[in-house]
């Protein structure tokens, strides 16, 4: 739902877009920051250590998949249809992130496909859980990189184990301030964007 848009009708259950504006704020800006420390943590780790670069990847899946389903069950002017995949994709990064944290050694392309799988699923909640249209652009650019992040993974047999780690690292650098930067940009409206302020009803 484009906040723009007058409520016809007041209801105490209806978030506010002060509200909904932090709450997507804090997401993004929480998600960005994970996103920067995992980066550092696999940039500074053995070139060779991909199982490693799962197991920190699938820590941050965790954290997303929480705060996705979080969001979900805040609403945040999402339509109930919207609403509801948003919460199913969140629970699908949620579970593969703990699948990536928990995993087994070994069968190293097997868990590679499921973090991947993770970012696919990633650029789909990304995109299904924005609601305001001044940083769609900060939007489609954060799911585009997860695409990358994953293609990056995937391509590990192709491009070899320090490429598809160095790379997927980068686009998790720009994944991460695309994030941080949509926060800010959430969190402070623009000037011209109109906020419709929802006033309760005056009691006879």
């Amino acid at each position: 739902m484009d906040e723009s848009a007058p409520t016809p009708a007041w209801s105490p259950h209806t978030p506010r877009p002060a509200a909904r504006r932090a709450r997507q704020a804090m997401v993004l800006v929480i998600t960005g920051v994970v996103g920067f420390i995992v980066a550092v943590l696999i940039l500074t780790r053995p070139a060779a250590a991909l199982d490693a670069e799962v197991h920190l990847l699938g820590s941050y899946m965790v954290i997303a998949g929480l705060l996705r389903i979080g969001r979900a069950q805040a609403g945040d002017g999402m339509a109930p249809l919207r609403r509801g995949i948003h919460a199913v994709l969140g629970a699908l990064v949620l579970v593969a992130g703990v699948i990536a944290v928990v995993h087994p050694p070994g069968q190293l392309s097997v868990w590679v496909f499921v973090i991947s799988l993770a970012w696919f699923l990633e650029a789909a909640v990304i995109l299904t859980g924005a609601t305001f249209s001044s940083v769609r652009s900060l939007t489609v650019m954060a799911a585009v990189l997860c695409i990358c992040i994953a293609v990056a993974l995937l391509l590990y047999p192709a491009i070899g184990v320090r490429a598809a780690t160095a790379s997927s690292a980068v686009f998790l650098v720009l994944f991460s301030a695309a994030q941080l930067f949509e926060g800010i940009l959430t969190w402070v409206p623009p000037r011209f964007e109109a906020v419709v302020v929802e006033v309760p009803p005056e009691r006879a």
